[in-house]
């Protein structure tokens, strides 16, 4: 199998922004990219982008004023803007087959899910899960780990139907974010971006996915309540604080 047909089928989000920079910084050349967005999105008249923090952290944050596309055109000849509402749209199927890609770099809107029909077309699809896997699956699992006292984790895992249940490639704990930083903007990003990128260089050299033997135990989290999230937020500020 080529090591080189890689694919990034990517939603036009800050999150596709953090895994464009971070592929771009390990020099990772794809063979094609899908950029998908919502009808309409790309009219006249943007929200003010945040402006990166200076605060030290233990991975690089990405950059809101670089754009995914501009991001793309160093990775790649080829890539392809589709309107979309949904990764399941008929037209991304297409699109992906045509790429003939060994691999998939997925990083789509937040509470969409993959459907049968395109992983079944599809070769391996990866995802980075912000949780520790089996301990932390579901939503917004970053707050909950947090609360828990146990920092942050990501996991590089094979989507299959079933939610955060696929074969996990790769797993890396990250120390709890600084005080004060935007955590769904930049932190969550970031930490799922570095470990993606990590795991794609490496296919990249030898063409193998390594699985990981974890348990099938573990808690399903849903989308946090406000209220917890908050808290949350206020642990790191009184850990900063002692």
């Amino acid at each position: 199998m080529s090591a080189s047909n890689i694919l990034f089928l990517a939603a036009n989000t800050p999150r596709s922004q953090a895994y464009a920079q971070a592929l771009a910084a390990r020099g990772i050349e794809l063979s094609a990219a899908i950029l998908f967005d919502r009808p309409g999105a790309a009219q006249p008249g943007k929200a003010t982008l945040p402006q990166r923090p200076e605060t030290a952290t233990a991975v690089a944050l990405p950059d809101p004023h670089i754009s995914v596309m501009r991001s793309l055109v160093g990775l790649t000849e080829h890539i392809q803007q589709i309107e979309a509402e949904s990764v399941n749209d008929p037209v991304l199927l297409g699109a992906m087959k045509d790429t003939e890609a060994d691999l998939v770099i997925y990083s789509g809107y937040g509470g969409q899910l993959v459907g049968r029909t395109l992983l079944a077309a599809s070769p391996p699809f990866l995802h980075a899960h912000s949780g520790w896997l089996p301990d932390y699956r579901g939503s917004t699992t970053i707050y909950y780990s947090l609360l828990a006292g146990e920092g942050c984790g990501v996991s590089v895992l094979q989507l299959v139907p079933a939610i955060d249940r696929g074969p996990v490639v790769a797993r890396r704990r990250y120390p709890a974010p600084p005080p004060g930083l935007d955590i769904d903007y930049f932190y969550d990003s970031a930490i799922r971006a570095d470990l993606m990128a990590d795991v794609v260089a490496a296919w990249q050299k030898t063409g193998r996915l390594d699985h990981i033997e974890v348990p099938d135990e573990g808690t399903d989290y849903y989308v946090v309540h406000p209220l917890l999230k908050h808290l949350a937020i206020l642990n790191l500020e009184a850990r900063d604080a002692d």
